[in-house]
C-alpha cells in the first residue's frame, strides 16, 4: 500500500465517526487503495482511467472492510453503497471540490446527481437536526466519504470528510450538507497521478421501482 502521511485526528473527529460506525483506519485505507490504482493507470488508458480505477478500488475497499465487520453491501441502482448492520446509515463514496475537508469552505459535489442517489437522500437530515434525530420514523440516512485529489508539486494531497447532505432532487449538484466531519488531508509524496480532476464516479439514470 502506498505510504501516505496525514496530521493527528482530534478525539472529536474520532467520536463523531464512531457514531456511525466509522474508523479512520478504515477510510484510510481505501483512499489509499484507490491511489495506489489511479497511479497504476496505464499512461496510454482512456483519459477518465486513472479516476475511474480510483473510485472502483476506494469502494471495493471501503465494502470490504466494512463487510468485514458486519455491514451489508448495497448494489440496488447501481449505487456501490454499504449499509450499517443496526444504524440507519448506508455509506458510499463521492468526489468533492477544493473546499473538501474544510468546515468554513463551501463544499459541493463535482457532478450531478441522477434519480437513484437523489431518491436516497429523500429521508437525511436538515442542517438543523440532530445527528440521529427522527430516525426511527424516517428512513436511510445515506452519507459519503467525500474526496478530492489535488496535485502539490511532487505530492499528492486527498482531501477529504465524512458528510451527509441535505435532501437534493436529482440533476442538481450537491451543495446543502446536514452534518459534515471534517477529516484531516492525507499525503502521498513523490507521486504524480494522472488526470487528478478527471471523472472518478459512476450515478446510473436508472428508474426507481417501488
Amino acid at each position: 500500500m502506498t505510504n501516505a502521511a496525514f496530521r493527528k485526528l482530534t478525539s472529536t473527529t474520532d467520536d463523531r465517526l464512531a457514531e456511525l460506525g466509522l474508523r479512520t483506519a478504515v477510510l484510510d485505507r481505501a483512499i489509499a487503495a484507490g491511489i495506489d490504482a489511479r497511479a497504476a493507470s496505464p499512461p496510454f488508458g482512456p483519459t477518465n482511467a486513472p479516476g475511474l480505477l480510483d473510485w472502483i478500488h476506494r469502494v471495493g475497499t471501503l465494502r470490504q472492510l466494512l463487510a468485514a465487520e458486519g455491514w451489508q453491501r448495497l448494489d440496488h441502482w447501481n449505487a456501490g453503497l454499504i449499509r450499517h448492520p443496526s444504524r440507519p446509515v448506508l455509506l458510499g463514496t463521492l468526489q468533492g471540490n477544493r473546499g473538501t475537508g474544510s468546515p468554513e469552505a463551501p463544499l459541493r459535489s463535482d457532478y450531478a446527481k441522477g434519480p437513484a442517489l437523489a431518491a436516497m437522500m429523500r429521508d437525511n437530515d436538515h442542517d438543523q437536526f440532530a445527528l440521529f434525530e427522527g430516525a426511527r420514523s424516517e428512513g436511510l440516512k445515506l452519507w459519503f466519504l467525500v474526496t478530492y485529489p489535488l496535485q502539490l508539486e511532487d505530492r499528492l494531497v486527498v482531501l477529504r470528510e465524512v458528510s451527509q447532505p441535505e435532501p437534493t432532487p436529482q440533476n442538481q449538484i450537491i451543495e446543502r450538507w446536514a452534518h459534515r466531519i471534517p477529516l484531516p488531508p492525507m499525503e502521498f509524496p513523490q507521486l504524480k497521478a494522472p488526470n487528478v480532476d478527471g471523472p472518478e464516479e459512476v450515478d446510473f439514470p436508472i428508474a426507481l421501482r417501488r
